[in-house]
């Protein structure tokens, strides 16, 4: 028996004109039909009779071995005769077909994971290609939203409204009127206020306090006293610490000070009897699990240092609904899930606390990332609490490595990028980058530089007069200086305080070059520690050019497996720590190599005209272990690490754990070391930070030294991924797109004046304060349509702000309907997701869901643009059932039969683009 395909348009036609011929007859509706109406020979690709109508399995054959998801409209339906936005409709549901192709297979449960990984790598690239192909579909007969219809439409990002306030953590457990344990010796501390351009120290003593109890309502009402009586408004009182529960009451007896202060007095805290303390940073977990970990260490000179805090520096965490187990249908529960974050190096800021620098793959601070990672900068206070962070606001992928800061309290970060980045150039590959920001997180200039191939910044120094070098590895030539040939070369490049590039050094020949570590010689010129081809040199180089022979050179013979961590520089002594094997002999070791894999080790030079070694010595175990980072203060020397064993007879506290150890500068000998371990057992430290004044009274208060910072800027470019120029457009009831963009000192407020006067009086946007912070807020009048249109790669503010492209409506009141009309074309959305992922079965069977889901959605709206306007005009128009009194019995049924006729073959359409999958 032969099956004969019935067109499905063919019947829809004729039922629409039987409809019309029984209820509309002569109309000026029936009189409105023209060219936008579906030509019936014309098969569309998921109907019965398309030459286009594939298999799912057809479909994921073909995709996979092209990769090409979405085709061109005119080249792909070349061989038909219908309007371009019709083309343009079958090409998009052509390629929501082969997303969903690969779904369709991820979804399985007889798909193992090696091949799931597999057509997650190909969906990806086809949601690229499906974003590319929305920004550029302009159709006439409609709109078409890749997400959802919004009726308003909130930013993700928060930023939020700082008040003069400082809150400290616990520094005091049980009732709240008895005597502090901390705080009963000898406790002295200065706060100095600066009011009008004059600093005034306020000395505290609670030796002052006489014989009154040292409980915190006495010490808050002395301290206030002092500030009185010195004409200072700021105040201190005591305050309950902890998360509020339902009814607004925080539980326990954890009690901690609040600081009131105004934005006319900046305060500050020092101690007399301040001592060194030791920062060490780097990742706890791995993979999905990794978290940045910061260690304050304190009272170093006992030989057994006490942890001062441990903390963990996470990227927000993805949120979801998932059924509870269990539980009643359709009950759910929010599902946290970990997002990546790594600290790569850390640096002591100049005025207490620290920086760390290294990668995000999710959002920090709310702050929402453009690309797949980020670099990320933080800045921390000595009690533990972060001030601030940023991420770059890279397209595509940007991480920090290395982190300095400069005689005026800047910070500048050196990485690498890939993709987009503001109005910077993509040189090809991975570029080196480096960015300076100042105290308060504000960046002050951004240089990438690099060639063709793939860069990498890997360390970064700042000389007194504020020139940055930049050291790293380069595939390929730049800056005037031709790649020497192998695999990578060492490059040095020295950029001027305002950001200037000056020169460019390069370092290798034709086999594997990298420079590992830099630092400023006491006299100011350049020391470099490059690994080449598993070899460790040091050499000295004049500051002031590229081009001059090395003032001097240690080659320190092969690593043995091993790698450079830095350089640190006291005087005229030099250190240079690592990891190496046994094989690795600069001089005859002080301590000898303990047997294991590999062992941290640390060699000291004395400069002059020539370097000379003065000694070499590890530190490890029987196990494999490292130095990453060096730093060296008043003749102790501080590594930091990870070690698989225990160092010093210490115990391993998981399978990998970080650790620091001072060393006598003198003598190379092993003071003390301490471990500690991660998630799931694994930590490594990558950088280390030396304080000369953190550890203090100031810790038993729980106030910071330094400059208290009450709160964040409010400006968007730092407080967000968002950079100066980045852009969207938005347009009003299918009008002209206008051109919304970020000026470098915009706030949410400031910018939705400039939404606002694009809206005119079809929309407003508003500052929406939430207990997050202010989010931008934008709605449309009554009766307008609102669209948002993305900025370009790298350069879209919608993604940076938490916004979707899409449309805001505003239909008004159901009752007036019919008083109502519009000359905007109809309005469809497909409700895709933002993101989508076939890497698990779940995430693989919701994707396939929305696909499906958007694929009927799609065929809907090729209805409403094909469907003869008479029948339209008279479904849903504002003239329907105003034909001339009550329509006949007979009538009424025959217009049920049709209908009905009409949603089955309406209702099948969708059936059909399911079983032809």
């Amino acid at each position: 028996m032969t099956i004969i395909g019935i067109n499905q348009g063919l019947l829809t036609s004729w039922y629409g004109a039987r409809v019309t011929n029984a209820t509309i007859g002569t109309s000026n509706y029936a009189q409105a039909a023209s060219a936008s109406r579906k030509t019936d020979d014309v098969a569309a690709p998921w109907e019965i009779g398309s030459s286009q109508l594939q298999t799912l399995e057809e479909m994921r054959r073909r995709v996979l071995g092209t990769g090409q998801f979405f085709l061109n409209p005119d080249r792909e339906f070349s061989d038909i005769d219908a309007p371009a936005d019709h083309k343009k409709l079958f090409s998009l549901h052509q390629g929501l077909k082969r997303l969903a192709a690969l779904a369709e297979e991820a979804r399985e449960k007889s798909t193992n994971q090696v091949r799931r990984d597999f057509l997650e790598k190909a969906f990806v690239k086809g949601l690229s290609q499906m974003g590319d192909f929305f920004d550029g579909l302009d159709l006439e007969e409609l709109t078409l939203l890749k997400g959802e219809e919004l009726r308003k439409l909130e930013s993700e990002v928060a930023i939020s409204r700082g008040l003069s306030q400082f809150k400290t953590g616990t520094i005091h457990k049980g009732a709240f009127d008895a005597e502090v344990a901390s705080l009963t010796g000898d406790v002295q501390f200065t706060i100095s206020v600066k009011k009008s351009g004059v600093t005034t120290d306020v000395q505290i003593n609670l030796a002052d306090m006489g014989a009154q109890t040292r409980n915190l309502d006495n010490i808050t009402a002395h301290i206030n006293a002092e500030l009185e009586a010195a004409g200072m408004v700021t105040r201190f009182e005591r305050t309950k610490i902890g998360e509020e529960n339902d009814v607004g009451v925080i539980p326990g007896d954890n009690f901690g000070f609040l600081i009131k202060g105004v934005s006319t007095e900046q305060i500050s805290f020092s101690a007399p009897a301040a001592e060194p303390a030791l920062y060490f940073a780097g990742t706890s977990g791995i993979n999905e699990t990794a978290g940045g970990q910061i260690v304050k260490l304190t009272d170093l000179a006992s030989g057994d240092p006490t942890t001062g805090y441990s903390t963990r520096f996470s990227a927000d965490a993805t949120e979801s609904e998932v059924a509870v187990v269990g539980g009643e249908e359709g009950e759910t529960r929010t599902k946290l899930e970990d997002n990546p974050l790594e600290i790569m190096d850390t640096v002591s800021t100049g005025d207490g606390g620290i920086y760390v620098v290294g990668k995000t793959t999710a959002s920090t601070d709310g702050q929402v990332l453009k690309g797949e990672q980020d670099l990320v900068l933080a800045k921390y206070d000595s009690t533990g609490k972060r001030v601030w962070s940023r991420v770059l606001g890279a397209a595509d992928s940007a991480e920090g490595a290395s982190v300095a800061v400069d005689a005026n309290g800047n910070v500048v970060v050196a990485g690498k990028v890939s993709g987009g980045l503001g109005d910077s150039t993509d040189i090809g590959g991975s570029d080196s980058i480096a960015v300076k920001y100042n105290a308060a997180g504000v960046e002050q200039w951004t240089q990438r530089f690099g060639g063709t191939g793939d860069d990498n910044a890997t360390a970064v120094a700042v000389a007194d007069d504020g020139t940055v070098y930049v050291a790293g590895k380069a595939a390929s030539g730049f800056g005037g200086e031709a790649h020497a040939g192998g695999l990578s070369d060492g490059y040095i490049r020295a950029i001027g305080a305002d950001g200037t590039s000056l020169w460019t050094r390069r370092i290798g020949d034709v086999g594997d070059e990298t420079i590992s570590a830099i630092a400023i010689a006491d006299d100011g010129n350049l020391l470099v520690a490059s690994n080449e081809g598993g070899s460790a040199v040091l050499r000295k180089f004049d500051a002031a050019d590229s081009t001059s022979a090395a003032i001097w050179e240690q080659n320190l013979g092969d690593l043995d497996t091993g790698s450079i961590g830095g350089i640190a520089v006291e005087g005229s002594d030099i250190y240079l720590t690592g990891a190496a094997g046994g094989a690795f002999a600069p001089s005859a070791p002080v301590g000898a190599h303990n047997g294991g894999v590999r062992d941290a080790f640390l060699v000291k030079f004395t400069d002059g005209a020539s370097a000379t070694i003065d000694y070499t010595t590890f530190v490890g175990s029987a196990e494999d272990d490292g130095a990453s980072a060096i730093q060296v203060l008043n003749g102790k020397v501080y590594i930091a690490g990870k070690t698989l064993g225990g160092i010093n007879g210490d115990t391993l506290n998981g399978e990998r754990d970080a650790f620091a150890a001072q060393i006598d500068g003198a003598t190379g000998a092993l003071d003390w070391s301490h471990q500690i371990s991660g998630r799931n057992g694994l930590a490594a430290a990558a950088g280390i930070a030396v304080s000369a004044s953190d550890d203090s009274v100031l810790d038993a208060l729980g106030l910071p030294s330094g400059t208290v910072t009450y709160s964040d800027s409010r400006v968007i470019a730092d407080r967000s991924s968002a950079r100066e120029d980045d852009y969207f457009y938005v347009s009003v009831n299918g009008g002209r797109r206008k051109k919304i963009s970020l000026d470098g000192d915009d706030t949410i407020r400031s910018l939705t004046f400039k939404i606002n006067a694009a809206l005119v009086l079809d929309g407003t946007a508003d500052v929406r304060r939430s207990s997050e912070g202010d989010m931008l807020r934008i709605k449309a009048a009554e009766g307008s349509t609102i669209e948002l249109f993305a900025g370009a790669d790298g350069r879209d503010l919608l993604k940076s702000m938490g916004l979707q492209a899409g449309a805001i409506v505003n239909t008004g009141s159901l009752l007036d309907k019919d008083e109502k009309t519009s000359d905007a074309p109809p309005l469809h959305a497909l409700d895709l997701p933002p993101t989508m992922t076939i890497g698990s079965l779940e995430d693989a069977e919701k994707a396939y869901e929305f696909i499906e889901t958007a694929m009927s959605k799609l065929q809907r709206a090729y209805r409403d643009i094909t469907m003869d306007p008479a029948l339209k005009a008279l479904l849903e128009g504002p003239q329907a059932g105003k034909q001339g009194g009550p329509v006949p019995a007979h009538v009424s049924a025959q217009l049920a039969n049709y209908q009905a006729g009409l949603a089955r073959l309406s209702g099948g359409s969708g059936v059909n683009a399911t079983a032809y999958f």
